[in-house]
């Protein structure tokens, strides 16, 4: 995990609980100075890597900016429309967080016409996969769920290993994946789970992946 991985946590980890805790829906979500102040109390972050990685958690969708809309008269009368950003914890970032949710949003892929593109098929979780991986995304998801399970992992691990899961998933999507960037993540995955007590999941991905890595697939 890199730094700012580990800062990207911490906010969307803030952002959670007041999502879980804070009592009106219309005080859910934070203004940038309240976040920034929060941040340095509890994490030592400055204000820029706040910033920063706010904005990066707003363009992968994982926080929602809420804008509301204000005016005020000036001492002269006239009537000043302004806007108020604050944000919150968004629909994919909650489903991060929490795992798995029967009400979890369906796939983008489901808008794809999948009959119109040889080779790929959707699984039943709207996962679109190359034909020939079918196996491989049903054992990463057995090892999703067992890490998700595992009592042994730290929060960090469990982001990492989450990363890397996203990463082999998109590379067996496409047509042609790369087995280095496979190879690559398939390595931290393994190292994590294998430390998370869930060698039997696995064995099980090594099994159905170790053929392509080896230049087989």
């Amino acid at each position: 995990m890199t730094p700012d991985d580990d800062r990207r946590d911490k906010i969307l980890r803030f952002l959670y609980q007041r999502h879980k805790t804070t009592r009106g829906i219309n005080k859910i979500p934070i203004g940038i100075r309240d976040l920034q102040s929060e941040m340095k109390t509890q994490h030592q972050m400055s204000q820029a890597e706040v910033s920063s990685n706010l904005d990066y958690l707003l363009q992968v969708g994982w926080v929602r900016e809420v804008v509301k809309e204000r005016s005020f008269t000036t001492p002269g009368g006239a009537e000043v429309s302004a806007s108020q950003s604050k944000y919150k914890i968004s629909d994919i970032g909650i489903n991060h967080m929490e795992k798995a949710t029967v009400f979890k949003k369906p796939q983008a892929a489901s808008q794809i016409n999948i009959t119109n593109i040889k080779g790929v098929t959707v699984l039943g979780d709207g996962n679109v996969v190359n034909a020939q991986f079918t196996d491989v995304s049903r054992a990463l998801d057995e090892l999703d769920d067992a890490i998700s399970q595992s009592q042994t992992l730290t929060d960090e691990q469990r982001l990492d290993a989450a990363g890397d899961l996203s990463t082999i998933r998109t590379q067996i999507a496409k047509k042609n994946p790369d087995r280095t960037i496979i190879g690559t993540a398939w390595s931290s995955l393994k190292a994590i789970a294998t430390a998370g007590g869930v060698v039997g999941a696995v064995e099980k991905v090594s099994q159905v992946i170790g053929g392509f890595l080896a230049g087989g697939g």
